[in-house]
């Protein structure tokens, strides 16, 4: 068994190092996936003992990695032969030619076993290309404690959500507490927002035939609401215009706001035991508007782990990447080191029990939706910048929702034609 760990960190990284006999490069960061990395290595070598695994433990800034694999994968350097790539890269990488298509190197059962709308983010032209290894997404967090006080059931729609918040402010009578907190800065958070808001009124990116579809009816009125939560309803902050997510949850962890969105990094200060707020909240899926009950309003995100299409060793790549991302290390890195699974059936699992929170976010990724960057693939983040733009001009009220939204769309019609 061979198992050697390199800290690279340049274009080198990505180049077989002279002098050392190796089978797999595999690239992560040692943070994303902690030891499970590790453990996954060293449990794959002891079964397959001819094989060595060299880990290079790349950047956790994703901006650093992105630069470091474009750099080898442009040159067609073969190594590594097994990457991770952050949700909205898959699409780009995919149409690139930077991933190679998986469905002929796997078998369907086992591809079909992930979350669907995570690996929608990797699929490009019916073809999936990278393996989702781990999960994040907002989640709706309310205060348990004031819902009780005032009998309120805990919100399954945005029409209730604005009744719940009117009750709380005016029973508690202090002009410091907020109905809603979110993440609404010129920020990708901003996009992912709109996303949850306006999936969860049927609508979204795309329509039904997968046009890009971004000032339909239904996206109009969800985006009218989120700007009517701020100057109609006055249930958020003035400050929600320029709020990150953990400026949301400190609003929230001080007891000024009934309820959050944000991503569930914010569960831990939430729950710490000098928190205010310690054992005054819970979470929800985000909701949805009446009559929508099913939609898929939980924007997700999270890595994936992929196969280098220069590889010289892909079908060893492939079994290594297939044991990687299996059932079995999913429930260990879940019960372990706290790694949200990507495979539905594994939140099933009788010992995911000892975790109830991460088997919650679970059935939160159940009603998942991506980003759109497998459609868009290497325009996203110019996607990306055009739709938080207009949205923070309608939450402005820089322009009507209906001219922000169709601005975008004229903008994303040129810019998707090229």
């Amino acid at each position: 068994m061979k198992f050697r760990i390199s800290a690279l960190a340049t274009a080198a990284a990505l180049t077989a190092l002279p002098g050392f006999a190796q089978d797999l490069v595999l690239s992560i960061g040692s943070r994303g996936y902690g030891p499970a990395v590790e453990r996954n290595i060293e449990r794959y070598t002891a079964k397959n003992p001819d094989v060595s695994i060299e880990w290079n433990k790349v950047s956790d800034v994703p901006g650093e990695t992105r630069k470091l694999y474009v750099t080898g994968l442009t040159a067609k350097s073969p190594t590594p032969d097994i990457y991770a790539v952050d949700v909205i890269w898959a699409g780009e990488f995919a149409q690139r030619g930077w991933l190679e298509p998986l469905n002929g190197l796997l078998d369907e059962d086992t591809i079909d076993a992930f979350n669907p709308s995570l690996l929608a983010a990797s699929s490009v032209d019916g073809e999936v290309h990278a393996l989702p290894l781990y999960a994040d997404g907002i989640h709706f967090f309310y205060r348990s404690d004031l819902l009780e006080k005032y009998g309120l059931d805990v919100p399954q729609t945005w029409e209730e959500v604005v009744s719940a918040s009117q009750t709380i402010i005016e029973g508690e009578g202090n002009p410091q507490l907020y109905g809603f907190v979110s993440m609404w800065a010129k920020i990708e958070g901003l996009f992912m927002n709109w996303l949850a808001f306006t999936n969860g009124n049927g609508g979204g990116f795309y329509d039904a035939d997968g046009n890009v579809a971004v000032n339909s009816p239904a996206n109009i009125q969800a985006t009218q609401f989120m700007v009517d939560l701020l100057h109609e309803h006055r249930l958020t902050p003035d400050s929600i215009l320029n709020a990150r997510p953990d400026d949301a949850r400190t609003l929230f962890q001080q007891g000024r706001a009934a309820f959050l969105m944000v991503q569930d990094f914010v569960h831990a200060p939430l729950s710490a035991d000098n928190s205010p707020v310690a054992g005054k909240f819970d979470f929800t899926r985000v909701p949805y508007f009446e009559g929508n009950e099913d939609a898929n309003s939980t924007t997700m995100g999270g890595w994936f782990l992929g196969i280098n299409p220069n590889s010289e060793n892909r079908e060893a790549a492939a079994d290594f990447l297939n044991f990687f991302t299996a059932e079995e290390q999913q429930l260990t890195a879940a019960v372990e080191d706290n790694r949200a699974p990507t495979i539905p059936s594994v939140y099933e699992n009788e010992a995911m029990g000892s975790n109830e929170v991460l088997a919650k976010f679970g059935a939160n990724y159940e009603f998942g939706v991506v980003r759109p960057s497998a459609g868009t693939g290497a325009s996203y983040p110019r996607v990306s910048e055009i739709m938080q733009l207009e949205i923070t001009n309608a939450l402005h009220k820089q322009k009507t929702v209906e001219e922000a939204l169709s601005d975008a769309q004229e903008q994303l019609d040129a810019l998707l034609a090229e």
